[in-house]
């Protein structure tokens, strides 16, 4: 027999919460983000928040699945569009600029989980598993037009986003991560 649920239905769109929930993790970080904040940004209560997501690592670890399902996404998109290796590479770029200087907040995931995740499992198993999918699915790119050495490429395309997310969140300037990125593009990506 199926027991009903407790409490009242939900009345708040869960992916949509969980947004501003990785919002508020990405501005101020794992540890310096207070479930008090998390309530206020929301406009839910404690009890709500837990009910929905859990306590707080809970809460962070589904905004940083959450973030990789939605960078997996743009892969997706990127993908779709048929473009050449360099015109992919050169968009994926793009794309990880404009999204790390809104706010200039840089990515969830480099911006927040590198600190937590030298002291917990779960957060560094969460932080791997995005890392891994970005390397896999830009090595598929460079693969698919038969580059060799298409791993060890992505890794490099891989941790040069991962700068910028970092000198994007330091305040360094459009025109400077555009730049590394061009550079990039010409040392790996063949012609």
């Amino acid at each position: 027999m199926i027991k009903p649920a407790r409490g009242r239905p939900r009345s708040f769109d869960a992916q949509q919460v969980l947004g501003i929930v990785a919002d508020r993790f990405r501005d101020g970080g794992f540890s310096a983000t207070s479930l008090d904040e998390i309530a206020e940004a929301t406009g839910l209560n404690r009890p709500s928040l837990y009910a929905a997501y859990g306590d707080k690592k809970a809460m962070y670890l589904a905004a940083l699945e959450r973030h990789r399902e939605s960078i997996a996404q743009g892969f997706d998109l990127l993908e779709g569009e048929g473009l050449g290796l360099r015109d992919t590479v050169t968009a994926l770029f793009a794309w990880s600029i404009a999204s790390y200087l809104s706010g200039a907040r840089g990515c969830l995931g480099v911006s927040t989980a590198t600190a937590e995740a030298a002291r917990d499992a779960d957060i560094r198993s969460a932080l791997d598993a995005l890392l891994t999918m970005i390397d896999t699915r830009i090595a598929g790119w460079f693969a698919h037009h038969g580059i060799a050495d298409a791993d060890g490429r992505a890794q490099i395309v891989g941790a040069v986003i991962h700068s910028l997310s970092v000198r994007a969140r330091a305040g360094q300037p459009r025109a400077t991560l555009e730049t590394i990125a061009a550079q990039t593009i010409e040392l790996i990506v063949p012609r």
